[in-house]
């Protein structure tokens, strides 16, 4: 099946809530968007010094994480590591792990989560 190419600027798509954190999340694109059932989406989260997002886990999705800029501590069962700007952070699914940025600036991270 072939589908039609999308093409769009960030900048306009809306924030939405996520993981007790209002408008801290825009979703860029889903399983919807593309062809393979392996990718749940892509989306760009951002948090302001001092906000997190609270402990939760992605059952049945690996979710792979950039951190564009910023910094902070990410929080993965029993570990606490800081994050800083071109970090890779790789989250094994059906794991807790929660963010809490730090800092002078926000924190903005693009992610990726892929069908396990």
């Amino acid at each position: 099946m072939t589908k039609k190419f999308k093409i769009f600027n960030i900048s306009q798509v809306p924030f939405e809530d996520i993981h007790d954190m209002p408008n801290s999340r825009q979703t860029l694109a889903t399983k919807d968007d593309v062809i393979t059932n392996n990718i749940d989406a892509l989306t760009k989260g951002t948090l302001k010094p001092g906000q997190k997002w609270d402990w939760h886990k992605h059952d049945q999705y690996d979710e792979l994480g950039i951190v564009l800029k910023g910094k902070g501590r990410f929080y993965w069962i029993d570990e606490i590591v800081d994050y800083k700007e071109e970090d890779v952070i790789i989250i094994p699914a059906n794991t807790t792990h929660k963010f809490e940025a730090e800092g002078e600036i926000n924190s903005e991270f693009y992610f990726i989560r892929i069908k396990v």
